[in-house]
């Protein structure tokens, strides 16, 4: 597998990190050696945690490149026909907000909780909290909005930035007597690193269909969940 890698940051100097670390090949791209199409040629993959405004810049080398992409770059609106141009091109596009593999796991304990309103009436209250290093520019964070979109119902979603958290995230259902509360905390920004090269050996499995595929919805369709 050769890899070209989007971004030297916190994050994409882990994914670089790990390449070197299981001899795999890495072509780092960056402001100062910015991604051509001449330049993917001989990749088999592409990994981004450029901010998602940048990489929507390269959205047109991409698809000519014609290479998957595995991508974590956040902060940006996709072209409404970037699915459909992706399936005509055979291309895939894992998108992810969080890398984590253990988010998906929190993604199946959110879903039973959807179903908590049932038990309680209008008496319940639900709350997201998710805390962020101080350079993280979007908030609430991606994870954030995911774990709002999966529970299904209304959810106050509160965000923190400070220091150099990797990323803590809170969910707390309230109701009269109880209080359930589900956390995930990453520990090391290598947990999303080692969940991107997962998903780029799966895809080159061919373990995704061509088109937009959310990472969560590849490692649930691992987990046959």
């Amino acid at each position: 597998m050769k890899v070209a890698l989007f971004g030297r940051g916190k994050t994409g100097s882990h994914v670089r990190e790990l390449c070197v670390a299981q001899n795999i090949s890495c072509t780092v791209f960056h402001s100062e050696n910015a991604p051509t199409a001449e330049g993917l040629k001989g990749h088999d993959i592409i990994i981004s945690f450029i901010p998602g405004p940048v990489l929507k810049e390269y959205i047109g080398i991409i698809l000519e490149s014609k290479l998957p992409i595995i991508s974590g770059s956040t902060g940006a609106e996709w072209p409404a026909d970037l699915d459909q141009s992706l399936k005509e091109n055979q291309q895939c596009w894992i998108q992810g907000h969080n890398f984590s593999l253990g988010m998906n796991i929190v993604h199946k304990m959110i879903k039973i909780l959807e179903r908590a309103p049932q038990l309680f009436d209008d008496s319940w209250e639900a709350k997201i909290h998710e805390i962020h290093h101080t350079k993280k520019l979007d908030a609430p964070s991606g994870t954030a909005l995911r774990w709002a979109e999966w529970f299904g119902h209304e959810a106050e979603i509160t965000s923190e930035r400070t220091g150099d958290v990797v990323g803590h995230h809170e969910f707390t259902f309230s109701i009269p007597f109880e209080t359930i509360t589900l956390t995930h905390e990453a520990k090391d920004r290598s947990l999303f690193a080692n969940g991107a090269l997962w998903a780029a050996k799966k895809v080159l499995e061919k373990k995704a269909p061509p088109g937009l595929t959310w990472f969560e919805d590849l490692a649930l369709k691992e987990l046959n969940l």
